[in-house]
């Protein structure tokens, strides 16, 4: 799969570029979340405050950065990428 997205992103993208992640995790996951992207999120909690909804707008080198950050973010329990 990794080959496949940055294959994606390399045809969308000309790098260095502004990408944006979207993501979603259990309102207890926000910490583990901060830790590996930053305080610079945009965070948005649900309706009923048991999810968040965490915007990140970030200045990318390559696609392999790209899937660094997802590979990363991987591992929270429960995360849905957008």
């Amino acid at each position: 799969m990794n080959q496949r997205l940055k294959e994606l992103l390399d045809s969308e993208y000309q790098w260095p570029a502004r990408y944006k992640f979207k993501f979603i995790i259990a309102s207890e996951r926000l910490g583990e979340i901060v830790e590996i992207l930053g305080e610079a999120i945009e965070v948005k909690e649900s309706k009923g405050g048991k999810y968040l909804s965490i915007t990140l707008h970030a200045h990318m080198e390559s696609s392999e950065a790209v899937i660094d950050i997802y590979q990363r973010v991987s591992v929270i329990e429960g995360v849905i990428s957008l």
